[in-house]
């Protein structure tokens, strides 16, 4: 399900990021940073990743969906 974009993550994580920047964009009809099955099921549980995830600006439309899906920061000026 995952051949052709998850292996670049999968490296670069690998590689020890600490950082990954959602986007303001939707996934499968949620935003990038409020999708639990993307940040906290693919990424934190499959992948494995135990850093923190940035939202891009403009990205957070809730702020406790954000939270529940994943994210730790909102930027630029945190509105929720």
């Amino acid at each position: 399900q995952h051949e052709i974009y998850m292996p670049p993550f999968k490296a670069a994580i690998d590689a020890g990021t600490g950082a990954v920047m959602c986007s303001y964009n939707k996934v499968n009809g949620d935003y990038a940073c409020e999708n639990d099955e993307l940040l906290n099921k693919l990424l934190r549980e499959d992948l494995g990743f135990k850093g923190f995830v940035v939202s891009d600006w403009g990205a957070v439309h809730s702020g406790a969906k954000s939270v529940n899906g994943g994210l730790n920061i909102e930027m630029p000026e945190a509105k929720y």
